[in-house]
């Protein structure tokens, strides 16, 4: 496991650690998903393509997350996993992506718990070394 779930005192704090860019932003998205539904049950039937630009990697982190809950809601579509390409620029890095999952099901899929937003709460995101570290909170 390459995130973990550090103490807040009312959401979901994660920490996420990666060898690449990508990495931290496929990890974030099976982060976030944990803590909603059981992402291990979710089987891969459905491919959903994204593309998504920003003017910062926070606010490229932000966009991601934001939009998959977006999908989980409006569209009841449970994420498997991720593929993420980013386009890492000082100004407008972008990332293209690829969502693996399938419809929705409470009781093939479970549920945790409910993730009204992504937030900008405490969020960073850089490089470290040889590595990337990203930190971000959920609103529960």
């Amino acid at each position: 496991m390459v995130y973990s779930y550090l103490d807040h005192i009312s959401d979901v704090y994660i920490h996420i650690h990666n060898d690449t860019l990508e990495g931290v932003f496929e990890e974030a998205a099976i982060a976030s998903f944990d803590v909603i539904i059981e992402t291990s049950k979710v089987r891969i039937k459905t491919i959903i393509n994204v593309e998504l630009d920003a003017d910062d990697l926070e606010q490229l982190l932000y966009k991601w997350i934001d939009h998959l809950l977006y999908i989980f809601d409006a569209k009841s579509f449970a994420i498997s996993r991720t593929e993420v390409i980013v386009s890492e620029k000082k100004t407008n890095p972008s990332l293209v992506a690829k969502i693996y999952g399938e419809s929705y099901d409470p009781k093939k899929h479970g549920q945790k718990v409910a993730v009204k937003a992504m937030t900008y709460s405490l969020m960073r995101i850089y490089k470290k070394g040889d590595h990337w570290e990203a930190y971000f909170v959920l609103d529960i």
